[in-house]
């Protein structure tokens, strides 16, 4: 038996100390894994005419996609070594329908990086890593509070991909149940939160990005046999401490309750106030210094059917959303805003910034109380997966209901739909970006 060392000096050798090409070869054979899918999708969607994006001038939102994305994933661990890459080709054809940009269309290409990892088996329990990743955690749908890192958890549509964000983590098993980690985050990576292009303005909603800042946390994690739970200590830079935690019980074998927050002090969002402005108002971090508690908690639960699906249920308290006297400021701003744009000269440079500021507010949702109901069942008939989803704002009576489906046609090969709809006023949440958005596409597995 052919045995690997990396020893120094060495480097790959038999068990006799002999190097050659094909022994390398041949563990690196051995080692080395690799996966493959393709997906091709069109979209249908139809931008909301709102003081955000009044006649479609301000976001430019496309009316019609056409996308094809190679994803290969490459992997090669040679113990105590593991290496990852997620290179990605990425083509689209957009169409514009409305706006300024009506009648135009216009081709785009991206090849990048989206993930890539390095990671070293320092002892049996203590793993040093470096490299970008989609760290994701925490057993929400809505939204994922505990995690400093990521405002978008992935779940609204799973045929898209998270951009990674640089990382290095210390990772300690000190016991079988418990997990130390130490985590920072060096650089926004591909989660950028500027230059935003079309395909990236639609799916990664503009309200929830904010500028980047590196940020560190510690985190425990527990495994217990019928309940889990971590807790997150968290720093961004610029800011202050802030705590988040999440963790499940096992009520029975249908019923499962989880729970997932943050607090923090004060707020690093961008709030709407009034002033002497030309507008009356602006956008400021007036709540950044306010030592004032302000949690995001969310409770949800779960029960499984017999020989069914699963129905789901989650309720988000987001004490940092706006207030109604708030919101009325901010749609009020909004609008002037919108306006101001269209009258020409200095006045529509302001107008234009301060519709980017009440597009990217910090703020993972904009007002206070949300509610989700969702149903999902996998394997019908052997071949179909439905996840239905309703979000609610329980402030402005704004919604959002989401439909996920894929159909299974052979080993490889998969039919998919994303649709969704929204419901609500032009000045509210959920209403004032698009009406609409329907992707159909087939995703290939190698």
């Amino acid at each position: 038996m052919v045995g690997l060392g990396w020893l120094p000096g060495r480097g790959m050798a038999d068990e006799d100390g002999n190097t050659s090409l094909a022994v390398i070869q041949k563990k690196l054979a051995e080692h080395f894994s690799f996966d493959l899918r393709i997906l091709a999708s069109g979209i249908i969607q139809e931008p909301a005419d709102s003081s955000q994006n009044p006649g479609n001038n301000f976001l430019q939102i496309p009316h019609y996609l056409a996308d094809l994305e190679i994803r290969p994933d490459l992997r090669l661990n040679i113990d105590p070594l593991e290496l990852s890459i997620k290179p990605r080709m990425r083509l689209d054809y957009s169409v514009w329908r409305e706006g300024l940009r009506k009648g135009k269309a216009e081709w785009n290409a991206q090849w990048f990086i989206n993930e890539w990892l390095a990671r070293w088996k320092v002892f049996q329990n203590l793993f040093l890593s470096y490299g970008r990743e989609n760290l994701q955690w925490g057993p929400s749908f809505l939204s994922s509070p505990s995690n400093p890192f990521f405002q978008d958890n992935g779940r609204r549509n799973p045929y898209l991909e998270v951009p990674g964000m640089d990382f290095g983590r210390l990772v300690w098993i000190p016991a079988s149940s418990w997990t130390l980690s130490f985590i920072a985050n060096t650089d926004e990576g591909q989660n950028k939160s500027h230059g935003l292009d079309p395909f990236e303005k639609i799916f990664f909603p503009p309200n929830g990005l904010a500028p980047f800042e590196r940020t560190y946390a510690l985190k425990a994690d527990y495994t217990g046999r019928e309940n889990y739970g971590s807790v997150i200590l968290s720093y961004k830079e610029g800011s202050k401490i802030s705590l988040g935690f999440f963790g499940g019980w096992t009520i029975s074998d249908a019923v499962v309750l989880y729970g997932e927050g943050v607090i923090t002090e004060g707020s690093d969002a961008l709030y709407p106030k009034r002033d002497s402005s030309h507008l009356g108002a602006s956008m400021q971090k007036f709540q950044k210094n306010d030592s004032t508690i302000k949690p995001v908690l969310l409770i949800g639960g779960s029960y499984t059917f017999a020989g069914s699906g699963t129905l789901y249920l989650e309720y988000t308290y987001n004490s940092p959303g706006y207030s109604d006297s708030e919101a009325d400021n901010y749609y009020s701003l909004r609008r002037r805003a919108a306006g101001a744009i269209s009258s020409g000269g200095l006045v529509s440079g302001l107008g234009e910034q301060t519709l980017g500021q009440t597009a990217v507010t910090g703020l993972r949702f904009l007002r206070k109380n949300y509610a989700m109901l969702q149903y999902a069942q996998t394997n019908i008939k052997n071949k179909i997966d439905l996840t239905v989803r309703w979000t609610q704002s329980l402030n402005d009576g704004s919604g959002q209901f989401t439909t996920v489906l894929s159909y299974s046609l052979g080993n490889h090969l998969e039919l998919f739909s994303v649709g969704t709809v929204m419901a609500g006023g032009r000045n509210t949440e959920f209403g004032s970006i698009l009406d609409y958005q329907w992707m159909i596409g087939l995703k290939y597995t190698l």
